[in-house]
């Protein structure tokens, strides 16, 4: 309950995840703090935060929390199948075009998964906040992550809808782009918008444009592009239906913002639960049917990734 109350930043919203009233977290916490002699949360009616105390006990819980619940999957997948919780965390892009298209299979493969997924942008700790792995793209990596690849280098397009367009002068050069209206998001560490950074040929360039729109989730954005209030920068793949229904038209075509690969990551090879072997495996086959080699975040390959024929085999080796 204390690590669901961390992650949550709410009583209430801990309460709903568990399933419980937020009365009983609240109850559990302070005789918690009482047997532990220090308060772990700073409470007020409008805002919930850890005390010095309770982050450095976060700090030693959730990995613990996370063991438990490993030793409980292992025990679980010496059945055959595997189980229990597998809690993932990715940007839209990733989810939308790599997960969503094949979680109808997965869950049907295998129904005893509880599969937890958050599609957010910021980039947070997978093993404070309690997740089993993610999906980032390759240059928002932490280096002592375990990474696999699971979909190449990309590249982001510019696009707007007929309607903006024809209300507007389309952009002839980047520079043009100042004079539009855009949807941008801004950065998480300084605060500030987000810029653009366009390639062609060996050029590059950073614009901002000064009139912008923030939204924080692509498909949102795409959808805002799509009913014409501003230009979209956003991964090739996700725009390829609206392009070629003509919602969107591309926007100086030569121009482009290259993506990273796309990685599936986690914190160790070692004490993985059988759920998240399953995850990586079928993820794996059902993208190229090929298991790459294993490497971490920093390019350094390590060893080659090989999955057994049954799920809940031991982990990978090399």
């Amino acid at each position: 309950m204390f690590v669901a109350a961390a992650d949550a930043g709410s009583f209430s919203e801990a309460g709903r995840r568990l399933g419980i009233s937020p009365s009983a977290v609240s109850q559990a916490i302070r005789g918690l703090e009482e047997r532990l002699g220090a308060p772990l949360f700073r409470r007020s009616t409008r805002s919930l935060s850890l005390t010095d105390a309770g982050n450095d006990y976060l700090l030693a819980a959730a990995p613990a929390l996370s063991q438990l619940r490993r030793a409980a999957d292992a025990v679980t997948g010496r059945s055959g199948r595997p189980a229990g919780p597998l809690r993932l965390t990715m940007p839209r892009a990733p989810f939308d075009l790599l997960i969503a298209p094949m979680l109808v299979d997965f869950q049907g493969a295998f129904p005893e998964i509880e599969v937890e997924i958050a599609v957010e942008a910021r980039l947070i700790d997978i093993v404070k906040q309690g997740y089993d792995a993610g999906l980032r793209y390759g240059n928002h990596l932490d280096k002592h992550m375990v990474a696999i690849p699971v979909a190449p280098k990309s590249e982001a397009i510019l696009a707007a809808s007929p309607a903006y367009l024809h209300e507007r002068r389309a952009p002839d050069v980047p520079e043009d782009l100042l004079d539009h209206r855009a949807l941008m998001c801004r950065s998480q560490a300084s605060g500030s918008i987000m810029p653009w950074t366009l390639h062609r040929a060996g050029d590059a360039v950073q614009i901002t444009p000064s009139a912008a729109t923030i939204v924080h989730d692509l498909a949102s954005q795409i959808d805002l592009a799509a009913r014409g209030l501003a230009i979209v920068n956003a991964p090739a793949a996700m725009l390829a239906d609206h392009l070629s229904a003509g919602r969107l038209l591309r926007v100086l075509p030569e121009w482009s913002s290259p993506l990273d690969a796309v990685y599936l990551y986690f914190p160790s090879r070692r004490g993985q639960s059988a759920a998240v072997r399953a995850f990586v495996a079928f993820l794996k086959v059902r993208l190229d049917g090929t298991v790459p080699l294993d490497r971490t975040a920093s390019g350094r390959v390590n060893m080659q990734a090989r999955y057994y024929a049954s799920p809940s085999a031991s982990d990978y080796s090399g």
